[in-house]
């Protein structure tokens, strides 16, 4: 009864936020610290438009982005999903968007938080990038990716980067990954379900990249927080509330593990 309860909890919440505040591309002064948002595929937004309810109630000063890279009608998520060629430029334009902010900004820290699918275009941007060390802090929440994506390419774009695991999540990201692939168009369990591991024959500069690369995984106790383990619990706002500020600082209240190579 306590995982129902809370799943409708964040359903709430989040039908609460979008109807009182909307789902404005910016709010709040990006010139210290901003976050950019992005959801899974479909485009509800229901992640971002969490996250900034969280950071609100927590009094939490960093502005927030929200970049909708989904297309057509909310709540279609095959295209989202598997029209690959469309990611890779819909993911080049934020590499765009983040230039142009940096440029804008020189002194504010950027961090981005990545829901699902979304994980796989922050990663694709941050790629592309090109090794300029742009984002103080990238988190990955439940990512659709493949297990052995090679992320040092995008690591070396960051200072810090987080994901966020968890083994229950085996509908979405296990039965629903390998019937219709990840956002990498692989058909397996995806790396926000089993985690990521190091791919063999890396580069020497990708290999150092892992350095800066940790896992969050759940565990039983996130459940007082309203996080169960399932795919759209890490968009529980009390969660958030509890530990988006310190992963955001560098140092997250949660175990946080390096991977080992192979």
């Amino acid at each position: 009864m306590g995982v129902l309860a809370d799943r409708i909890k964040i359903v709430s919440a989040y039908v609460d936020e979008l109807v009182r505040r909307g789902a404005s591309e910016r709010v709040g002064p990006v010139n210290r610290e901003v976050l950019f948002l992005l959801d899974g595929v479909g485009g509800l937004q229901a992640g971002p438009l969490l996250a900034r309810r969280a950071l609100r109630l927590e009094g939490h000063r960093c502005g927030t982005i929200l970049y909708s890279w989904q297309y057509g009608v909310p709540g279609e998520i095959w295209t989202d999903l598997m029209w690959f060629r469309r990611n890779r430029v819909v993911a080049a334009k934020l590499t765009r968007k983040l230039l142009a902010f940096r440029r804008a900004n020189p002194e504010t820290k950027i961090h981005m938080l990545a829901f699902s699918g979304g994980a796989g275009i922050a990663v694709f941007a941050c790629e592309q990038l090109d090794g300029r060390p742009l984002i103080d802090t990238l988190i990955l929440a439940g990512p659709a990716l493949a297990p052995a994506y090679n992320l040092g390419r995008a690591l070396r774009a960051v200072n810090r980067c987080y994901a966020l695991i968890s083994h229950r999540d085996k509908w979405i990201l296990g039965v629903g990954t390998r019937l219709f692939g990840t956002i990498d168009r692989f058909h397996c369990a995806a790396a926000g379900q089993v985690g990521f591991r190091i791919p063999a024959g890396l580069s020497a500069e990708d290999s150092q990249a892992y350095d800066r690369f940790r896992e969050i995984p759940w565990s039983p106790a996130l459940g007082r927080l309203g996080h169960h383990g399932g795919h759209t619990s890490w968009a529980s706002v009390a969660f958030l509330r509890r530990h988006l500020p310190s992963m955001l600082e560098g140092n997250p209240a949660l175990p946080a593990h390096e991977l080992k190579p192979p």
